[in-house]
């Protein structure tokens, strides 16, 4: 069977030249895969290696024995660009570029026939998901017809594509084999996400923890590589996770140190530099978790508080959406009750303003065709608590109005709730607490 690798990222990113979070996941299931397999190729995206050693080699060998490839490179992915310019280099034909409908193109490929589809929200829709796979197929089926290159090398210059001297693909070297899709990276991630999903974060923390130390293990000194970063998040959600349903009073310390091993993961995504919002929205939740620890005295609460804040601060400025917003005017909330004088004044203020502007997003939100009930509802929680904090005189309406939703909804579950009652009430304390 002929095959097609995809360059592409992985799960949900964020497009930093528009701020929208991007489900790369989604187009990769729901579009790439489905409208490959109808073709008749097997499909194969670069997590769907598994492997012990270094990704490269096995990568390039992809890209230049593959009978066709598929790039998306939503999101500027700077990998995908890299590894297209490759396929580029090898291959004068058989080659597919697509991206979402919002990517600009940089100057040196705004020559490159770029195909394009449409985010709605971080998904997909129903429409533009047929469209794009009828799209895919038909443009499959016109490269097998063609000789002409689509590589802007081979069209430019008049080269002789290059031949491979070891013509076996290394089958003897163990390091190298790549094994069936259902034992593969995406695979067993996608077993991890599912036990995550129903709140099994000790299975998922154990998937993702072997995938880990295996993308870790081995590599010598002068090699090492930092593991995929969303293995890293995963697996420092999980680890912290795990640990609060074990022992949430943290009786024997489990609790701080799962929030050590969780930070010592994130600090190889360097989060005190990095533009990646998930990264930046864990570093702040554990910081904040840290924070709210009984047994910490004040001084090292507020330091933890002024780290979770500064890094909420700067995922706001990147993502500019609700979820965000309100875990920042909350944790400023959280700030100000342990200050006094002008500094509890600003925080106050602040946490104000980062809810009105926070308004704005939730009723743009709830305008959107594409909401699910679990994002229907959230967006109705969240509105509420805002409107709750700055004392509006529709606030219990809107409060009301959520409660009603999640009765609607009986696939919601009752944590959905009650985290929103245990978040208000923790609000009003600090607003009204001192």
């Amino acid at each position: 069977m002929p095959t097609c690798f995809v360059i592409m990222g992985y799960g949900e990113k964020t497009d930093f030249a528009t701020g929208r979070k991007l489900n790369l996941d989604s187009t990769y299931k729901n579009i790439i895969k489905p409208s490959v397999q109808a073709s008749g190729y097997e499909c194969i995206r670069a997590d769907e290696i598994r492997h012990s050693g270094l990704i490269d080699v096995p990568m390039y060998d992809m890209l230049f024995d593959a009978d066709l490839v598929i790039a998306d490179l939503s999101t500027s992915n700077v990998n995908a660009v890299f590894e297209l310019g490759i396929r580029h280099a090898f291959k004068p034909r058989s080659t597919i570029v697509i991206a979402e409908k919002q990517f600009t193109s940089p100057f040196d490929i705004n020559h490159i026939v770029i195909r394009k589809y449409e985010h709605l929200g971080s998904d997909i829709g129903f429409g533009e998901t047929m469209r794009m796979r009828d799209d895919l197929q038909r443009l499959i089926v016109e490269l097998g017809q063609t000789t002409k290159p689509d590589s802007p090398v081979y069209t430019l210059l008049d080269l002789v594509p290059p031949i491979r001297q070891k013509t076996a693909k290394r089958q003897a070297d163990p390091a190298l084999r790549t094994v069936e899709p259902d034992d593969s990276y995406a695979t067993q991630v996608e077993k991890a996400m599912n036990a995550k999903s129903t709140g099994g974060f000790a299975e998922a923390h154990r998937i993702l923890k072997d995938i880990y130390e295996a993308q870790t293990t081995g590599q010598i000194a002068s090699n090492a590589r930092t593991p995929r970063p969303r293995i890293v998040q995963e697996l420092a959600l999980a680890t912290y996770k795990t640990a609060e349903k074990r022992d949430p009073k943290g009786d024997f310390g489990i609790l701080d140190a799962a929030y050590d091993e969780a930070l010592e993961l994130l600090a190889q995504l360097d989060p005190e530099r990095t533009t990646d919002p998930e990264t930046l929205g864990l570093w702040s939740a554990i910081h904040k978790r840290i924070a709210e620890r009984a047994e910490a005295d004040v001084q090292r609460r507020k330091a933890h508080l002024d780290t979770a804040i500064f890094s909420s601060e700067r995922g706001f400025l990147i993502r500019q959406d609700y979820y965000t917003g309100t875990n920042l005017a909350y944790l400023l909330d959280y700030r100000a009750f342990y200050s006094s004088g002008d500094e509890k004044i600003a925080d106050r203020v602040l946490a104000d303003r980062v809810r009105s502007r926070t308004i704005g997003f939730i009723e743009a939100g709830l305008k959107s065709e594409v909401n699910t009930r679990e994002d229907v509802y959230w967006l109705k929680a969240s509105l509420g608590e805002a409107k709750i904090a700055l004392g509006r005189q529709d606030a219990q309406q809107a409060l009301r109005d959520a409660k009603d939703e999640h009765a609607r909804s009986p696939k919601l579950p009752d944590w959905m709730l009650e985290t929103t009652l245990k978040q208000i009430g923790q609000l009003a304390k600090l607003r009204h607490g001192g």
